[in-house]
């Protein structure tokens, strides 16, 4: 979802049993996000790439309520900065993975459901 330009509800994490597996992936200036869950893409959506994107980054995975793993794209210092906030104080597995191997929130997402 893209807070600046809304234009449907933000996208939900459905309550699962199962460990849910979100890729970021900064592209441009937004956080991409996709969220899997049971092997299928349960959640799509965006957000702004600055301080307030993040803050509702983080209440959105907060929403999730269910263990998370985490993919992100490492295209830079941004995106190591944006997977230790999103990741180390909350607990969560986070995988940095190389933006030359997997640089769309979709696979991030699959590579995290996959990832040992």
């Amino acid at each position: 979802m893209n807070i600046a330009r809304q234009e449907k509800e933000p996208p939900t994490c459905r309550l699962t049993d199962d460990k849910i597996s979100i890729g970021l992936a900064l592209v441009g200036e937004d956080i991409q996000v996709a969220a899997r869950a049971g092997g299928r893409e349960i959640a799509r959506g965006r957000f702004p790439a600055n301080q307030i994107g993040t803050a509702a980054l983080l209440n959105y995975l907060t929403d999730c309520q269910t263990p998370l793993r985490l993919a992100v794209a490492t295209a830079g210092a941004a995106a190591v900065s944006l997977a230790l906030t999103v990741g180390a104080p909350h607990d969560r597995e986070v995988f940095l993975v190389s933006a030359h191997t997997h640089s769309a929130a979709s696979d991030l997402a699959h590579y995290a459901e996959r990832a040992i």
